[in-house]
């Protein structure tokens, strides 16, 4: 994601932005001393590949690790494995519509408090750009997920999941031919009753600060913090994750151009 920056315009704007969400964000979290907190650690493989001029898939590869309860070292444990696969449709320039299958070994994942439960899991996702390229992109993201538990008996539980997206430049940090971004979220989820997830309806808040780079037209790296928070009758939990995302874009495609390999002779 490039972005053909005016610091100027956005100087104040983005400045401000920020300052008001990370106040927000230790405003909030300042009422929930009591809760239950885990580190955790995530990092995640995306590959692109453009169909046409409006259709595009996604794989995504990830792990996660965790702290447990009674650690503080994210790594302590293997937590979960998951691969994905997405279909990406752009309606037009404010709309782009997505939905995705997935299978995820919950190896020993805290929100569920079970080990070794599978999960298949699929979505329908509708991403509105309020505004998108130039300066900054900002976007509200809509997303219906099922997810599947198999175990001795088969739970299907609904989860609704809505997220604002701020992606902003950052003009200071430049490196060749790449540009440097950040990253402010904010994600809710609400859910059905189940025995695995629990029987409350506000499921979490997700709150997310990052900072990507561009390598090339091929080649991003994103790393970024972000925080849970998990209300539960039984007592409240939070986890601070460190995620870590490499994407790669038409990745083939670019290895072909460069090198001629696969060329017809």
């Amino acid at each position: 994601m490039y972005f053909k920056s005016n610091p100027k315009k956005i100087k104040y704007f983005t400045l401000s932005t920020i300052k008001l969400l990370v106040l927000f964000f230790f405003t909030f979290n300042t009422g929930f001393s009591q809760t239950d907190t885990e580190n955790q650690f995530s990092n995640e493989f995306q590959t692109n590949s453009n169909l046409g001029k409006k259709v595009a898939i996604e794989n995504d590869f990830g792990q996660v690790f965790t702290s447990g309860t009674v650690e503080s070292n994210p790594f302590y444990k293997n937590s979960q494995l998951y691969l994905r696969s997405w279909l990406h449709y752009y309606a037009s320039e404010k709309w782009k519509l997505s939905g995705f299958v997935a299978y995820f070994f919950n190896k020993d994942v805290p929100e569920i408090s079970q080990n070794r439960l599978p999960e298949i899991r699929f979505a329908a996702q509708g991403i509105y750009y309020f505004s998108k390229g130039g300066d900054y992109t900002l976007s509200n993201r809509i997303r219906v997920e099922n997810r599947i538990f198999i175990e001795d008996t088969i739970e299907v539980v609904c989860r609704f999941r809505d997220a604002v997206k701020f992606v902003f430049p950052i003009s200071k940090i430049k490196s060749g031919n790449g540009y440097t971004y950040g990253i402010v979220a904010d994600e809710v989820f609400f859910k059905t009753n189940g025995n695995a997830t629990g029987r409350q309806f506000f499921d979490r808040n997700r709150f997310t600060l990052g900072l990507g780079y561009n390598l090339s037209d091929t080649v991003q790296f994103e790393v970024g913090y972000q925080n849970e928070y998990l209300p539960r009758p039984s007592g409240d939990q939070m986890f601070h994750v460190i995620s870590t995302t490499i994407i790669f874009n038409d990745l083939i495609s670019s290895i072909k151009k460069q090198t001629g390999i696969f060329q017809k002779h």
